[in-house]
């Protein structure tokens, strides 16, 4: 039987305008550690990420694009007051 593999979704959260946007999702967790210790570092003030569990895979190629990976961010995060999605500029 084969093994369901864990799935993560990476959000940039914005503190100081209180907005978020999908940067990376259907992440193994070994691909979601890589991809933050890659861009942590460039991440101003006020900025993090964010990582969440899927419970599946998204079929959407772009994260930007997936309404399930907002939905998922929308009842995930525990943010208050719910933060705004933006769409990132590439």
């Amino acid at each position: 039987m084969k093994e369901k593999q864990e799935l993560k979704l990476i959000a940039a959260y914005d503190r100081n305008q209180n907005e978020y946007s999908l940067v990376a999702h259907n992440q193994s967790p070994d691909e979601a550690e890589r991809y933050l210790g890659e861009w942590s570092r460039e991440l101003r003030e006020g900025c993090s990420f964010i990582v969440i569990g899927q419970a599946r895979r998204h079929r959407t190629d772009q994260a930007q694009d997936c309404k399930a990976c907002r939905e998922t961010v929308r009842r995930s995060a525990h943010l208050q007051p719910q933060p705004k999605f933006k769409r990132r500029s590439e």
